[in-house]
């Protein structure tokens, strides 16, 4: 473990859920490469410096390794392209975990201790020019092996585009050293452009600052014999030196590791820069739309409420006359049709008795009947029915435009936490359901309970003390006739009867007339439970936004705030 850089385990682990952010998913191949890298930069043993030697064709690649292991280890050719395949030259005793015996052969050689940089790792890449893209590859999953990268470069390579491409990936993560060979073939003056000309390339293309580029002139040609041809073999080999001691390859391999780790942040910086632009964006796109469809739907529901008004009215009556006693309250909860029938019975029983009964029972028969049909066709109206297909627009206008918007971003909208029109328009069915069940179970007794609050200690008595008068006086009657004589005709009873009866009726119009407001009351409740649900639905659906990223967001998160050595 490298001090103050976090276990690979849990890079990798940040990583594969961030990479659930879909901005990412074009960066996953090269996101696992990084998170491969880093793992090899932190948990390879103590071993010998690897140094990759890339470069274009004929740059001189092979003839670079030989001087510098002091001995014929890489067979230089003549013809060009010599390298096509990937060769690791090695020490016999270096160890050599990571590399895929596949990707190239690998060369023992036993070190000398009077060669230049014997005892290191070199692998002598494919030609970064080939025309065979698969030798390119190679190239880059060997460089990921190594340590450093040395750039072998001769005159005419030094400004070759691919070459600075390929080294682009790499320019950050991984020690650099530029070599300019063939050098006894180059004036001072030429030596010192193309120098420059590295330098300059370097800084336009790579982004590392022409400074901090060590560029040598060497030729490794001549330096197999002996002799520095341009005086800077010593300062190179030194500089190769200077990277293999031990305390230096830690630093060098902490280094890599570190520039990996930025590498991935910058990487998921965007990505939640991104996903946070994305969840805002949506949320505004949905809020919109949930307060365009919630005008409507208000506008609707209120309609139908009005629609229901009847069988409201009635069951307003009917809680209302389960309130109080008296004759009344009988009269209350008769319907308009009841409650003709109830008169026509009473004026057929002045004829016939058992004639008046059946025209009561009847008329009572048909009123539980035309109460059970308004329940259920208020029902059906507020809550079960949409023929006209107005919720279901409403629900496209909620998402239609936010799903869409989803796509343009990059994500779907499942991915986004979008919900759909079928969810929505389920959810809203849902929530103008539970508004008519609010009003049949909660806001109907509610209202009739604040008017029975003070109906209890008014209209009560005022209703039925007229009742309890003539009740008394017919009892006085009675008890007198019974006394002293003579027993009071027929006619009286029916008098006094139809009497009680138009007390009573009166009574029940002043009750209705008292609770003329109360549908209205139950209405509004209705309305305001329905517009209650219809923004704990919205504030639910915005909350739903981002929530399937907020894991992958949460780790890439957490990979960007790691600190850096």
């Amino acid at each position: 473990m490298t001090a103050g850089l976090p276990d690979p385990a849990e890079v990798q682990t940040l990583v594969q859920r961030a990479l659930g952010l879909p901005w990412l998913e074009d960066e996953r191949g090269r996101m696992l490469r990084l998170v491969q890298d880093y793992a090899r930069s932190m948990d390879r043993p103590e071993a010998a410096l690897v140094l990759a030697v890339v470069g274009a064709t004929g740059a001189g690649k092979s003839t670079l390794v030989n001087a510098l292991a002091g001995e014929s280890v890489a067979q230089e050719g003549v013809d060009r392209p010599t390298s096509r395949a990937a060769v690791v030259y090695a020490p016999q005793d270096a160890v050599l975990e990571g590399f895929d015996p596949k990707a190239g052969k690998v060369v023992r050689y036993q070190p000398k201790a009077s060669a230049p940089a014997s005892g290191q790792v070199f692998i002598d890449t494919p030609d970064t020019n080939s025309v065979q893209p698969e030798h390119r590859e190679l190239a880059r999953s060997l460089l990921e092996r190594a340590d450093v990268a040395v750039a072998v470069m001769h005159r005419g390579s030094v400004a070759e585009a691919t070459q600075m491409d390929f080294l682009r990936e790499f320019a950050r993560r991984r020690r650099l050293i530029f070599v300019v060979n063939f050098a006894d073939q180059l004036g001072a003056a030429a030596r010192d452009e193309l120098k420059a000309q590295a330098r300059e390339l370097t800084e336009k293309h790579l982004g590392v600052p022409g400074g901090e580029v060590a560029v040598f002139a060497v030729s490794a040609l001549q330096a197999k014999s002996g002799v520095d041809a341009s005086g800077e073999w010593t300062a190179f080999v030194q500089a190769v030196r200077e990277l293999s001691s031990r305390a230096t390859v830690e630093k060098v391999r902490r280094s890599n590791a570190a520039a990996i780790l930025a590498e991935l942040q910058e990487v998921v910086e965007e990505a939640e820069i991104r996903a946070e632009a994305a969840v805002l964006e949506l949320r505004n796109k949905l809020e919109r739309g949930m307060q365009t469809a919630s005008e409507g739907l208000r506008q609707n529901f209120a309609a139908r409420m009005e629609a229901a008004g009847v069988y409201l009215s009635s069951e307003i009556r009917r809680h209302a006359a389960g309130r109080f006693w008296g004759p009344s309250s009988w009269w209350l909860r008769l319907s308009a049709l009841s409650a003709g029938g109830m008169t026509a019975a009473a004026l057929v029983a002045r004829r016939s008795l058992p004639a008046g009964l059946v025209v009561g029972a009847a008329s009572a028969v048909a009123d539980k009947v035309q109460n059970a049909a308004r329940a259920r066709a208020a029902e059906g109206w507020v809550v079960r029915t949409d023929d006209d297909g107005t919720v279901a627009s409403h629900a496209r206008a909620a998402v239609g435009g936010v799903r869409s918007a989803a796509n343009l971003l990059g994500i779907t909208p499942e991915q986004a936490g979008v919900p759909d029109m079928e969810e929505i328009l389920s959810a809203l069915l849902e929530v103008r359901a539970n508004a008519w069940r609010h009003i049949e179970g909660q806001a109907v007794g509610l209202t009739v309970a604040r008017w029975w609050a003070w109906a209890k200690w008014l209209l009560v008595p005022l209703l039925n003390l007229p009742l309890l008068a003539l009740l008394g006086h017919a009892a006085f009657k009675v008890v007198q006739a019974y006394l002293l004589g003579p027993l009071l005709p027929a006619e009286y009873f029916f008098n006094a009867l139809a009497l009680a009866l138009v007390v009573s009726v009166t009574g029940a119009i002043l009750g209705s007339v008292t609770l003329a407001g109360a549908t209205a009351a139950v209405r509004k409740a209705g309305r305001d439970h329905f517009e209650r649900g219809l923004d704990q639905l919205a504030h639910d659906a915005l909350e739903q936004i981002g929530a399937p990223l907020e894991r992958a967001r949460e780790a890439a998160q957490k990979l960007a705030e790691i600190e850096l050595p």
